[in-house]
């Protein structure tokens, strides 16, 4: 009995220090990667939170890409909208969507260089040129209207901020295709259109001037992103200029409401993305520390409703309950642009929550798009069972779904680069 009893004491204490020995190795292993994760750079994404490998993202992308090329007709004109079920292609068109999809394309030559991509932009921007930019109402300046320049027509804002971010891709590709001269012309109407504030009028209407009666929520952002992309152009400062007050003015403006009531502005992150490199607070009429404030308060709005194994586990990630993929493609945008700039330390709780929205949305939009037949490639409006805009495909659903995409694909190579160093 007393070997028994000694040989059970034993037997336990082995138990014991091997499970002692298990919680310290997990402790140490928690430790290691959480002061990794501190010395990574602002945009990455930890490896276990990785929904998607990087192969399954260079495959998305491959297929979005040859989609917009393949409905890039040899006049530049893309095929807006296509219903699949039927094969019906829309006769409607909308050319900011239009300069959408220059900038997604413009977007992957940048990280993916190829010929048949750089004939798609300048075919489109010589079909965006041709159809749809002509003089303004001042003198010096062109604008992107609604319609061919044969119809009379209005100018939203957000075309002709999104044309300059498109063009400036464009000359990225292929340099020249678009002279500084007309990218500073578009420029001065957006000037044309801000406020002294940093507002602007969203619409300039032919027969009355601009309209100050409606406001768009993506112009802004859009109007911003072309004049960074001006600045980058040509280095006047007043572009630059021009786009910090757009952005200190919408983070003004929304200081003191709740997160609740924060409007989904995904373009405000993407062009604070972009501006920040640019500006120190000398150089800024905002300070960096109000931007980035601004773009967490934006971050925790896009962040809500997010559906996170639903019963319908087709649905994880989107952001709607009728599967729509837009909104979770825009989300995607705007989250993980804000991940290049959102500070480690102070935001490890918000980063944590982006990522995790990350790895659900990215998955969602992988699933959502069409990998054989006429359509390999597209997006289709949503994936719900019964929805109308399941047999749908648009241009700006493959952009919005292409630009997330990128960003994710190279914020994954950041972390793996990062990670092989640190290791």
């Amino acid at each position: 009995m007393d070997k028994y009893l000694m040989w059970m004491v034993t037997k336990n204490l082995v138990f014991v220090l091997i499970l002692i020995s298990f919680i310290l190795s997990a402790q140490w292993s928690l430790h290691s990667q959480a002061a990794i994760r501190d010395g990574l750079p602002h945009n990455s994404i930890s490896e276990n939170r990785r929904a998607a490998n990087a192969g399954e993202i260079d495959s998305a992308i491959v297929l979005a890409e040859a989609y917009l090329i393949r409905t890039c007709g040899s006049n530049g004109r893309f095929v807006y909208r296509v219903e699949t079920d039927a094969g019906v292609i829309n006769s409607s068109y909308n050319i900011i969507r239009h300069a959408g999809a220059m900038y997604a394309l413009g977007s992957l030559y940048r990280v993916r260089p190829d010929a048949q991509t750089a004939s798609a932009l300048v075919r489109s921007a010589t079909y965006l040129t041709q159809k749809y930019i002509a003089p303004g109402p001042r003198p010096g300046q062109l604008t992107v209207w609604s319609r061919p320049v044969s119809r009379v027509s209005d100018a939203d804002l957000g075309a002709t901020g999104l044309a300059l971010a498109a063009f400036a891709e464009v000359n990225q590709a292929r340099p020249g295709t678009v002279p500084t001269s007309r990218m500073q012309a578009l420029g001065r109407f957006l000037l044309f259109l801000q406020k002294d504030d940093g507002s602007f009028y969203s619409k300039y209407r032919t027969a009355a001037g601009p309209d100050g009666e409606w406001e768009s929520l993506y112009y802004p952002g859009e109007a911003a992103l072309g004049l960074i992309a001006l600045y980058e152009t040509d280095h006047s400062k007043e572009w630059l200029f021009a786009a910090a007050k757009a952005l200190a003015y919408l983070a003004h403006v929304r200081q003191g409401l709740p997160d609740a009531s924060i409007p989904p502005d995904h373009w405000a992150l993407i062009a604070t993305a972009r501006l920040l490199p640019h500006c120190t607070d000398y150089t800024c009429p905002v300070s960096r520390a109000v931007l980035i404030a601004h773009a967490e308060k934006v971050c925790r709005s896009l962040l809500q409703g997010q559906l996170i194994h639903p019963a319908m586990p087709s649905l994880d990630g989107s952001f709607d309950t009728t599967g729509r993929t837009a909104p979770t493609a825009t989300r995607m945008e705007g989250l993980l642009a804000a991940l290049e700039f959102l500070p480690n330390k102070e935001n490890a709780d918000l980063r944590a929550r982006v990522e995790d929205a990350a790895e659900h949305g990215v998955a969602f939009l992988l699933r959502a798009q069409v990998h054989s037949g006429p359509f390999a490639g597209g997006v289709p409006g949503a994936v719900g069972i019964g929805s109308k805009a399941s047999s749908e495909i648009r241009i700006d659903f493959v952009q919005h779904a292409l630009c997330a995409w990128l960003r994710y694909q190279g914020i994954l190579r950041s972390s793996v680069s990062k990670i092989s160093s640190a290791t």
